[in-house]
């Protein structure tokens, strides 16, 4: 893949030829995109990286918006300023990214007390709609006992001995189920990147490393 990991501040100025470039690329001219890509991915790179301070979450943000770049390549004939139309596709894509970080840090504030298996608590906090789904969409994706046996401890604040006595199974078999419905939920919870970046990668190694 393409080494966008530079974080220094990086001045482009358009390419002499880029008008000629970009009519190329309109019409699907690979190699022309790959000078373009590569011309300007250090700019926006620095930018995402200086926002956002992530090394990871800056490489994908250029691979995305490189990728929009090639989708819309249509509409680069009747661009004025590419580097202007570039860099606020960018800043778009970095505001949804750190809206979406903030999303996911009060997620995981919300649900922390839930996957501590080291207290028992009535869920006494409000969750978003949006955290509440997550975490049924979660839930329903353990097996019945454990689900069960999650809802009863944290939803309803059972102590291991109710569940024990309430299901007829001993505290040690509550005990057990419970622990590895906190583990299965803490890694279906642990959300990857979103599925986009994967098929941003290959089209993009696919058009330069063909």
């Amino acid at each position: 893949m393409f080494d966008t990991r530079q974080n220094i501040a990086v001045k482009t100025l358009p390419l002499t030829n880029e008008n000629d470039l970009l009519a190329r690329v309109a019409e699907g001219d690979e190699k022309a995109f790959g000078i373009i890509f590569h011309h300007y991915r250090r700019k926006i790179y620095s930018y995402a990286f200086h926002v956002s301070g992530d090394a990871g979450q800056a490489d994908e943000l250029v691979q995305e918006v490189f990728l929009k770049v090639w989708l819309h390549r249509d509409k680069l004939p009747h661009i004025l300023r590419f580097d202007n139309w570039l860099f606020t596709i960018a800043r778009n894509h970095v505001f949804d990214m750190l809206k979406n970080m903030a999303k996911e840090a009060s997620f995981r504030s919300q649900i922390a007390g839930l996957l501590d298996p080291e207290i028992n608590p009535v869920e006494d906090r409000m969750l978003t709609r949006e955290n509440e789904l997550r975490l049924q969409q979660a839930l329903d994706r353990l097996p019945p006992r454990q689900k069960l046996i999650f809802t009863l401890s944290r939803h309803q604040g059972l102590k291991h001995e109710e569940i024990a006595s309430q299901l007829h199974i001993s505290r040690n078999t509550v005990k057990t189920h419970l622990v590895q419905a906190l583990k299965n939920l803490r890694g279906l919870l642990h959300f990857p990147t979103d599925g986009l970046l994967p098929g941003i990668v290959v089209l993009l190694t696919h058009f330069f490393h063909r």
